[in-house]
């Protein structure tokens, strides 16, 4: 398996960890004596490196502070022999698809900075259960897998110009995206969860102050850009507001927009349940969840997430598909899900 390198010759995430450091320096947020700020920051730094410690050798298994076997994570060593693969006819193989059958290698986009989908650590190895994926997908086309690492953004992009042949990002459906691009079935890692819920997280001590999404109108706020966070605040909270004084902040990384969450810079920070319950857990008592929810039922067939492939891809799609329901099925995705949850150090919200 094969990662990527971005354009300056750095690992693109890796890149955006070193960024990460010199902005809590450069804030001096790192160095602030108010303890609030200290434990902020500290909760943070704890879950932007999440099974960031070192990787052991080829030849030896990786371990967490926590005792997790990192490898039952890491997309490299998924040994998908004894799995089950879906019947695919590859003979009449058109477009992306048939270069890639012939090239011998499939190539994903994806911004690892959002555990446990995909994440990475300080040696630029690539972990999370949309990876695991990746490599089911590879296999089961016959072929090896290269990770194309870049920002959020810039993953359509990498599908758009051809560098990628399909992308896995933590990817929910959105009116857009079916309309730009081919996307797959959608799928949820963990049925029995909440993950598919859409929610804000606050300061502690503020959650009282909300108690249905017209509390946030007047409030500044942040989220990912070209995120579904994007398009429920807009949808469901600017909306409301008839005088325009909600700000909402789109930024490159969530990682910029908790930081803006603890550095007083927004009031509230949209995400998916999931993450912000793993923030909310990890921060020390800094965040809490708002307990108000986005209403999606005006979006349709959402369901998980999904993957994505340039607009006219049928026949690469059509392959995702059945790779993602014979996975589903046998309950891959799920055990992918709950292996990558646990190496990243996720804890559950009390």
């Amino acid at each position: 398996m094969k990662v990527r390198r971005d354009e300056d010759g750095r690992r693109g995430s890796v890149r955006k960890h070193m960024h990460t450091t010199e902005y809590l320096k450069e804030k001096k947020i790192m160095k602030n004596t108010n303890s609030t700020y200290k434990s902020i920051t500290a909760a943070f730094l704890a879950i932007t490196l999440a099974g960031c410690s070192s990787t052991a050798s080829a030849s030896s298994a990786a371990s967490s502070s926590n005792g997790v076997n990192m490898d039952l994570a890491n997309p490299e060593k998924l040994d998908c022999t004894e799995l089950v693969k879906p019947d695919l006819d590859l003979s009449d193989a058109t477009g992306v698809l048939a270069d890639v059958l012939k090239e011998g290698v499939l190539t994903v986009a994806t911004s690892p900075d959002y555990p446990p989908a995909e994440w990475v650590d300080d040696n630029g190895t690539i972990y999370g259960h949309e990876m695991m994926i990746a490599k089911y997908i590879a296999e089961s086309l016959g072929v090896d897998l290269a990770i194309e690492t870049s920002d959020f953004s810039s993953t359509f992009v990498s599908v758009d110009t051809g560098k990628a042949d399909i992308a896995f990002s933590g990817y929910g459906w959105k009116k857009d995206r079916e309309e730009a691009y081919e996307v797959s079935i959608g799928y949820v890692a963990d049925p029995e969860s909440e993950e598919s819920k859409h929610t804000l997280i606050v300061p502690a001590g503020q959650e009282g102050n909300y108690d249905s999404l017209d509390d946030f109108v007047g409030k500044k706020i942040m989220g990912q850009a070209n995120s579904l966070q994007e398009m429920y605040v807009t949808d469901e909270i600017l909306s409301l507001d008839k005088d325009g004084t909600t700000q909402f902040e789109k930024v490159a990384t969530l990682d910029q927009a908790i930081l803006g969450l603890a550095s007083g810079k927004c009031d509230a920070v949209a995400l998916d349940n999931s993450t912000a319950e793993n923030y909310v857990a990890s921060s020390e008592g800094a965040f809490a969840l708002s307990g108000v929810f986005f209403d999606l039922t005006p979006y349709g067939d959402y369901s998980g997430n999904i993957a994505l492939a340039k607009k006219g891809e049928t026949d690469m799609i059509k392959a995702v598909n059945a790779c993602l329901e014979t996975a589903v099925e046998n309950g891959y995705v799920h055990t992918w899900y709950l292996n990558a949850k646990a190496a990243a150090g996720i804890q559950e919200a009390e």
